[in-house]
């Protein structure tokens, strides 16, 4: 029930943009509507003291579990985290939850050097796109005199170098290994290098750290199979919830190392470790759990048993898109020898010759047609559809790309 005592939201501070007929950006992605008027019409009070609030969090859990294959990883002393924010935010906090602050107190309580003399913590980052190779420049960013990094990059058009991966992981045995598995930028889907990769650090003490927010939900996703210590979600992609939540699977191995590093903040994954049994740490986000669970439960199924077709309809959706875009003369970014690399949760297409991205954008606007760009050294050379989640849509992508073929011819 909304208070009488409330007004009604000014003109001019409400929101003028009207729906576009196609939104398909590669996140976030479309609410359902449904779950609009869910969260008009349901009452979410204090959720650290309702007893529904922390179900809809340990039932979010199971589905997880299930979907993520990462039973057999929970049964060994793994868990999941769900924490409100973005998904950057378990990005960000499974970075400092793992690599040791460099600092103490002394006994006068003058901040001094943890590390003099120590080995430094070993970071490995491993990419073939914007996010993948990034991932050096945040582990740098945090400046912790205790880190040392290296990267194994390879260009953004070419799959990622597993044989040199696996090479300085066995000869620099790195304390933690970095990946992306969809880098949603250039649309690269890495599976297999995930998967071998994951092998490689398995047979060390290196932790695997992986981001799959844009392929959790539209591809399968074996997190105890590619032996993925920290695997990082978001609400806002396959889910299509709000950009409200970060997700965030932890391995026995990683609980250790968590543990020994002690970090608390509130980004942190430690105070998350029995929330199961013992509570949320902080205020929840009611009205994103509940949101999630319903998802979860209404997309994949109440025991995952839609989970196959919800990946079907992603991979045939996909698969007409990039027929549409051969047949209208345009280049997919990954294409021949490389058209495996194309993930089933969006595709990237070379801007046309003769225009720019922003003409074309400007263009398919006007028509309800909203495509994403890209960033970093493809930024105006490529643009992506995304067709994840609800925007896995036949109907919608039809559309978009009847008048995607209209503007080019028009050039």
């Amino acid at each position: 029930m909304v208070s009488q005592h409330f007004p009604s939201v000014p003109h001019e501070i409400s929101c003028t943009m009207n729906h576009p007929r196609a939104p398909l950006v590669p996140g976030p992605t479309i609410v359902p509507r449904y779950l609009q008027e869910r969260y008009a019409a349901t009452y979410y009070g204090s959720g650290d003291l309702q007893p529904e609030c922390l179900q809809a969090y340990k039932d979010c859990l199971s589905s997880l579990g299930n979907l993520l294959s990462f039973e057999s990883e929970r049964a060994r002393g793994g868990s999941i985290v769900i924490m409100s924010g973005e998904g950057m935010v378990g990005l960000w906090g499974g970075l400092k939850s793992v690599i040791p602050w460099p600092f103490e107190y002394d006994q006068s309580g003058e901040l001094v050097s943890s590390s003099t003399g120590a080995r430094k913590y070993r970071v490995l980052c491993i990419g073939n796109g914007v996010y993948g190779c990034g991932m050096s420049d945040m582990v740098k960013s945090l400046r912790y005199p205790n880190i040392e990094t290296r990267a194994v990059d390879t260009e953004w058009n070419q799959p990622v170098d597993v044989k040199k991966s696996i090479e300085v992981i066995q000869d620099w045995k790195p304390d933690l290994v970095t990946m992306v598995h969809c880098d949603t930028p250039t649309g690269a889907l890495n599976s297999e290098a995930v998967r071998q990769v994951g092998e490689a650090c398995s047979k060390t003490d290196s932790l695997f750290y992986v981001d799959v927010v844009s392929s959790a939900g539209a591809v399968p996703v074996d997190i105890s199979g590619w032996n993925i210590d920290i695997g990082l979600l978001g609400s806002q992609k396959a889910f299509s919830c709000e950009p409200s939540l970060a997700i965030i699977t932890v391995s026995a191995k990683a609980w250790k190392q968590i543990e020994k590093v002690a970090y608390t903040g509130y980004d942190a994954l430690l105070p998350f470790k029995d929330a199961e049994k013992t509570g949320l740490p902080y205020t929840p986000l009611w009205s994103a759990l509940d949101a999630l669970n319903v998802q979860l439960k209404s997309v994949f199924g109440q025991n995952n048993e839609r989970a196959q077709e919800v990946y079907d309809r992603h991979t045939k959706v996909a698969q007409y898109c990039r027929d549409r875009v051969a047949k209208m003369g345009l280049k997919l970014w990954w294409d021949q020898e490389h058209v495996s690399l194309n993930s089933p949760s969006v595709t990237a297409i070379h801007v046309p010759e003769g225009t720019t991205w922003e003409v074309l954008d400007k263009k398919l606007r006007e028509h309800g047609v909203i495509f994403g760009g890209s960033y970093g050294q493809t930024a105006n050379a490529l643009f992506r559809v995304g067709h994840m989640g609800s925007q896995a849509d036949l109907e919608m992508v039809t559309y978009a790309l009847d008048i995607l073929e209209k503007v080019v011819a028009s050039q």
